[in-house]
């Protein structure tokens, strides 16, 4: 009977996932995990992805839920297995990604006997999970609803942050193929039979057994108290950190706003507004304004912040005497630099659009002195990007010309490390705008390529992949999933860890090169091959152009490799980085 209650107790499990819009289950084999695999695999509307590497799944679940707000499931067999997953779970965690966690476990009573690969799961990935439910091994004695109940109660919580259901399975694993049910909906046989009405509904229905309800309504005492706040300040600057959401609706929500307000304001690479055309008081490149000194007297005395932190540190610490008002959905303390001020838990899109709902908010279109000091910096980064990134294939100048040419059919995912500092700093502010993940809420490098599979599935677009050559080595096998997914990966090979190179570590001359620059002497033409994916190494600004045009026009997936000097880049970001300083100071006098 053991066997016939793992198949059902799975199947019901993954049949309330699905009517709660948990559709998307990523797997890599394993026994243990079997009835959950089996009871996706035989579901009609369920969508099951295979992959040999745990860690890598679990990145691909990641990636999902970042592109859809919506929790894919993450399938997993027992042991070690688990651990693998855990760097995604804590970027999950630290971003709140909704994440469903399915680990298949021993029966309890291995536990603590050295029964093999058996180890203590519960709780295994400890403060980083909304949740922990052990779910126990299939039983008659239990009620199918209690069950249902907790899948919905979990698919909940998942929707703000990794939830973890421990499931465990006796076996045999599975009933022989003769005894196997012909359909998923194996709920329908007499061991599950209960003249309960709900159990019934539910039997006889489609809706989910819970119906969880959130709203996303705004607290009009708290906008208004927002509106007299920006009103009052005199020099209000926006900060658009990291944001999820429609790109097309975040983006026609922030204009909206800086049109209604008489505001200046800058978007971060994760903000989904730093692509696709920047308004005029919308600043790209504000990390690398923020070198040196050419800033000086444009403090604001009010910042108000969309979303999680920025990855530039220089905008974290600027404007140390500025009230500070921090908006995000997700309840948590944002606030790296411990100045308090205010801390509104609520979603970006709808804030932005509630302070703009008033017609009376602003009569005049006419730019305010405070946006008017802002315009020749405006003017002199825009023309900095134009003529001063020079014409050879650098670091900086590849990751300015893949945004320029990203299109509206590409999801773009960009590593932690100096490529997301470059795209940051140095993104193109005419190409499409796209959808932008970039792991910031652990800032790894471990699982780039599969968290844009993951995103590129959630967004139904083409992954482009911003990526460093460490950050490749480390998720290798993901490759598979780039070949699957027809990806464009642009790799920048300095040869090692290229951002240490930027640290005060690389003075130390007798230590650096070995122990943190890293060298390891290899390309990733071999690599390429393996996974059967096209594979160019341009080594001039036209052929990298070139190659590039080709790749995002075709439909191959394939890797374009960037050779770079760690030395010479960081030469060139010292002169990039003062050019631009010069250029304000100019435009300002």
């Amino acid at each position: 009977m053991t066997a016939h209650n793992n198949l059902r107790w799975a199947s019901l499990l993954v049949e309330e996932c699905v009517r709660q819009g948990v559709t998307v289950f990523y797997a890599a084999p394993g026994s243990r995990s079997t009835p959950l695999v089996m009871a996706v695999a035989r579901h009609p509307k369920a969508h099951l992805f295979m992959h040999v590497d745990e860690r890598a799944t679990a990145f691909m679940a990641l990636g999902y839920g970042r592109a859809t707000d919506r929790p894919a499931a993450w399938i997993t067999t027992s042991g070690t297995a688990l651990a693998h997953g855990f760097p995604a779970v804590i970027e999950a965690s630290q971003e709140a990604v909704p994440m469903l966690l399915l680990t298949a476990d021993r029966p309890p009573e291995l536990r603590d006997t050295d029964a093999n690969q058996t180890i203590r799961q519960d709780h295994l990935f400890g403060a980083y999970v909304r949740w922990f439910v052990d779910i126990p091994t299939p039983s008659d004695e239990i009620k199918p609803t209690w069950l249902l109940s907790t899948i919905d109660e979990a698919i909940h919580r998942a929707r703000s942050g990794p939830v973890h259901l421990n499931c465990m399975y006796r076996k045999p694993l599975v009933p022989e193929p003769s005894d196997t049910p012909p359909g998923h909906d194996v709920w329908n046989d007499s061991a599950f039979a209960s003249d309960d009405p709900a159990w019934q509904r539910w039997v006889h229905g489609s809706a989910p057994y819970t119906r969880m309800l959130a709203s996303d309504s705004c607290n009009q005492a708290v906008l208004e108290e927002l509106r007299t706040r920006l009103q009052a300040a005199s020099r209000p600057f926006v900060v658009f950190g990291r944001l999820r959401g429609d790109v097309r609706e975040l983006q026609a929500a922030a204009r909206a706003f800086m049109d209604r307000y008489p505001v200046v304001g800058a978007a971060d690479i994760g903000s989904q507004l730093r692509l696709g055309g920047v308004d005029a008081l919308l600043l790209p490149s504000m990390d690398a304004l923020l070198y040196g000194n050419a800033l000086d007297g444009l403090e604001p005395d009010l910042i108000l912040q969309f979303g999680a932190t920025p990855v530039s540190r220089r905008l974290q610490e600027w404007a140390p005497g500025a009230e500070r008002i921090v908006i995000d959905h997700r309840p948590r303390r944002i606030d790296p630099e411990h100045r308090g001020g205010w801390r509104l838990d609520g979603d970006a899109i709808a804030v932005l659009k509630g302070m703009t709902a008033r017609s009376d908010v602003r009569d005049s279109h006419d730019a305010s002195p405070w946006q008017q000091a802002w315009l020749p910096v405006h003017q002199a980064v825009q023309s900095w990007l134009a003529d001063d990134l020079g014409e050879a294939l650098t670091e900086q100048r590849a990751a300015h010309e893949l945004t320029l040419r990203l299109r509206a059919t590409d999801a773009f995912v960009v590593a932690s490390s100096n490529p997301v500092r470059h795209a940051d700093q140095f993104a193109g502010v005419d190409g499409d705008l796209v959808p932008v993940s970039a792991n910031r809420g652990a800032s790894g490098i471990d699982g780039t390529l599969a968290t844009a599979a993951g995103f590129a599935d959630g967004s139904n677009r083409r992954p482009v992949i911003l990526v460093g050559d460490l950050a490749l080595q480390h998720d290798m096998t993901s490759l598979a999933l780039c070949a699957q997914r027809k990806a464009v990966v642009v790799v920048i090979n300095n040869d090692g860890g290229g951002i240490f190179s930027y640290l005060p570590v690389r003075e130390h001359t007798e230590l650096f090169e070995t122990w943190f620059g890293t060298p390891h002497g290899q390309d990733f033409a071999s690599a390429a091959r393996q996974f059967s994916m096209g594979y160019h190494q341009p080594e001039t600004l036209e052929a990298f152009r070139s190659v590039l045009d080709a790749a995002l026009a075709g439909d191959e997936a394939i890797v374009i490799e960037v050779c770079t000097d760690r030395s010479a880049n960081l030469m060139e970001q010292r002169r990039l980085l003062q050019a631009l300083s010069g250029r304000v100071h100019v435009a300002r006098s």
